[in-house]
């Protein structure tokens, strides 16, 4: 017969600090909750084991060593490279939570390498690498871990399971190919897995979101225009509703009802777990937030000033961003936020913004990079800056046509070449041309 050591440790611990259940609880932690944990009602999450962990002041490891015991009652050699697993895990959570990305890579990484006798651990082990390598600007890396959870998701016949991870997989992957210029396997790769988001009833979750957003935004820097199997509106207006932490939960908790009702419990199991870190965890809200950023820059660019209300409401959620985001959230989001600055007509301040955001942005974030600078030079460009303005342009432009975006890389050029010509440099402005129509000439991607 097993035994709920998990439930037992956690009692016992408590009573050595001499806590009731609820001078544990916390909000998102109720005291009723704990009370299932203990009576082993409820299995605790590595989230859980995270913050129970941290409110008796113990090692995550004396409690999901507990929780190891409390299912796996004889030690094997199995179990123990589980239970290596899991904690490596937990310790590059904690890693990662305090902002020691490396740290956390390095934790993951031992984790994937524990990980060879379960597909589900080697699973974790994968995802959570991907996005330490994403973090750390280690695209090419991120990317072919992304793909390699992809694939472990197919062959272990998840058609439907783990759903919200394998989306989060699918938009991960999306935005590396984009930052990497490769635009059309992004574009082909993101309907494809849009389409199946579709089908399984979670389009509208931010990762969903996000997905529908970088298609679109790859289509246009490859020159293509949008689609019409994407709603643009819809997009915009889901981005938009995600500066609200409530509608981000709605949203995760009206997919997790699809899925019970198409009989995915595990899956409406975990959507209901991200609806619910969501509603408590202020660095989960950040992706809504870097989303909802994102997107409207978008918008602007296209089509002019946002709405005064509405930039009054990014600019809390870039302030989030920098406070509980990754530097690369940070930096994506203020980014964002210049691009919303500089087409409501607060250049002096978009430069600024855009240059704390290249500051701090990962090299490896080309295109990103490259249009901050664009919307730097913009900025400067309105400012009178024009010996700055044009040192920025071309910066833009190298790194656009270097990436083989040689239509965004001539646009910025031409954009240059007007600027010269205000300037009364006729010379200048006629070699910027040229250029610019030599790279529209060149075939894509040479």
């Amino acid at each position: 017969m097993t035994t709920n050591n998990f439930g037992q440790k956690l009692r016992s611990l408590r009573l050595q600090r001499g806590l009731s259940q609820n001078d544990l609880a916390e909000p998102g932690l109720s005291a009723g909750y704990i009370s299932l944990l203990e009576n082993g009602k409820r299995p605790p999450t590595s989230e859980v084991i995270l913050r129970i962990a941290a409110r008796l002041d113990v090692s995550p490891e004396v409690l999901s060593s507990a929780q190891e015991a409390s299912v796996r009652p004889l030690v094997s050699e199995n179990a123990a490279s589980g239970y290596a697993t899991q904690v490596a895990l937990l310790r590059g959570d904690l890693a990662f939570a305090d902002g020691d990305i490396s740290a956390a890579y390095d934790m993951f990484a031992a984790a994937l390498d524990n990980a060879v006798q379960s597909a589900a651990d080697r699973m974790q082990a994968v995802h959570r690498l991907a996005h330490a390598c994403e973090q750390l600007g280690e695209l090419d890396r991120a990317a072919e871990l992304y793909r390699q959870w992809l694939e472990l998701h197919q062959q272990q016949h998840h058609p439907s399971g783990w759903v919200h991870t394998w989306l989060v997989c699918a938009t991960s992957l999306t935005r590396c190919m984009l930052e990497l210029g490769q635009l059309d396997q992004a574009v082909d790769f993101g309907v494809e897995s849009l389409a199946r988001a579709r089908a399984l009833g979670v389009r509208g979750i931010p990762p969903a979101v996000e997905l529908a957003s970088s298609v679109q935004y790859a289509r246009h820097c490859g020159g293509g225009g949008g689609r019409s199997d994407i709603d643009s509106g819809a997009v915009e207006e889901a981005a938009t509703r995600f500066l609200s932490r409530d509608v981000q939960v709605e949203a995760y908790s009206q997919a997790a009802q699809a899925a019970e009702e198409n009989g995915d419990q595990e899956s409406a199991y975990a959507l209901l777990v991200e609806a619910f870190q969501t509603k408590v965890m202020d660095t989960r809200a950040v992706a809504g937030d870097r989303i909802a950023v994102t997107v409207m820059a978008h918008v602007s660019h296209q089509g002019g000033p946002l709405p005064a209300q509405l930039q009054l409401e990014v600019r809390p959620a870039v302030q989030r961003l920098q406070e509980f985001g990754t530097a690369v959230d940070a930096s994506l989001g203020a980014a964002g936020f210049a691009n919303i600055l500089l087409n409501s007509g607060e250049s002096e301040e978009a430069h600024r913004t855009a240059a704390d955001a290249l500051a701090i942005m990962p090299a490896a974030y080309r295109l990103s990079r490259a249009q901050t600078a664009l919307t730097a030079g913009r900025a400067l460009r309105e400012l009178g800056q024009y010996k700055q303005a044009r040192d920025s342009y071309e910066s833009a432009s190298t790194q656009l046509i270097d990436m083989g975006l040689g239509w965004l890389g001539a646009n910025a050029l031409f954009e240059l070449a007007e600027m010269l010509e205000q300037e009364g440099d006729s010379s200048g402005a006629l070699s910027v041309y040229r250029t610019a129509s030599k790279t529209l000439r060149v075939p894509r991607g040479t």
